[in-house]
């Protein structure tokens, strides 16, 4: 997405996300912001949630799967979340789990919960092999 500062009179092309330097003090968009906000609050829970052996990994596949964004919707809206977890494949695993609609799966924490327990019970399969 292009925005336009206005620097002396003049329109400067900027790209979403794009830091301006006006005096000593950057500008970020903010959208661009809100998007850090967001990653970060991203992260902190599959650090919460993961354990750190398994920090990068499990990071790495996140971004892979839904660029770490906790709405993403795949497989034609059946995968959810940012480990992109198949609701419908994995309901009674969830189930037993205290988790009773797809829209749980849009959490962070939810997702990475889930993530982790099919991890614990199968490894990188679910997801093809180790990102």
């Amino acid at each position: 997405m292009l925005f336009h500062a206005v620097s002396a009179g003049r329109a400067i092309p900027l790209l979403l996300g794009a830091t301006l330097a006006l005096g000593a003090t950057p500008w970020v968009a903010p959208a661009a912001q809100a998007t850090q906000a967001g990653q970060s609050q991203v992260l902190t829970a599959i650090r919460q949630v993961w354990p750190a052996a398994h920090h990068d990994s499990a990071i790495r596949l996140a971004r892979l799967e839904s660029g770490l964004s906790p709405t993403a919707r795949g497989c034609a809206g059946a995968c959810i979340g940012l480990f992109q977890i198949h609701y419908t494949a994995n309901r009674r695993l969830m189930a037993a789990m205290g988790i009773h609609t797809p829209d749980q799966l849009l959490d962070p924490i939810v997702n990475s919960t889930v993530a982790y327990r099919m991890f614990r019970e199968s490894g990188w399969r679910p997801w093809g092999n180790q990102p």
